[in-house]
């Protein structure tokens, strides 16, 4: 009987050690490899000159058919400077990479970073990353010529709900 109850407990101990390991969060050195391997770093750059882009475009869209004086494209030009200083102060890998390495560390466990590990060191894996800009960069420009027309709409909204509150104030 003694030796059947040390059994259970064992069996205990090596299904719950079992279940302990398979959600453990995964180490900083494994997500290190893994942003590597998916070349994150380089994604940072892109991101901040594809926000330019649509900055410059939505800028474009708003003075479509207005023109500005020399002083008021001088203050545009100093927003857009000190935007950009932004940016690249904001979404900076060293400023990203603690944040992104804490959502990875709550949301995967080690065993998923070691399958994706896997996976992007396979040659589809790496042809992936070296598409994924191309994918991005599409993906930000349907997102632009989705957002003007959005937020035209979202603006007529507004002038709709302002023009219904002044009605029931009016009653």
């Amino acid at each position: 009987m003694k030796n059947f109850v040390n059994y259970v407990l064992l069996a205990i101990l090596l299904v719950s050690t079992q279940s302990f390991a398979q959600s453990t969060k995964p180490t900083p050195e494994s997500l290190a490899k893994l942003f590597e391997l998916t070349e994150v770093r380089t994604m940072i750059p892109r991101l901040q000159e594809q926000l330019d882009g649509m900055m410059n475009n939505m800028t474009q869209e708003i003075l479509k058919g207005k023109s500005i004086s020399p002083e008021q494209q001088k203050a545009l030009d100093v927003f857009r400077t000190k935007v950009v200083k932004i940016q690249k102060d904001e979404i900076s890998w060293e400023t990203v990479e603690p944040k992104i390495t804490e959502i990875y560390q709550n949301t995967l466990t080690q065993d998923d970073v070691n399958g994706i590990i896997a996976f992007y060191q396979t040659p589809a894996g790496q042809s992936f990353v070296k598409k994924m800009p191309e994918i991005m960069q599409q993906t930000m420009m349907m997102m632009q010529t989705t957002m003007v027309p959005m937020l035209k709409k979202i603006e007529a909204a507004g002038i709709e709900l302002k023009q219904d509150l002044q009605r029931i104030e009016q009653k």
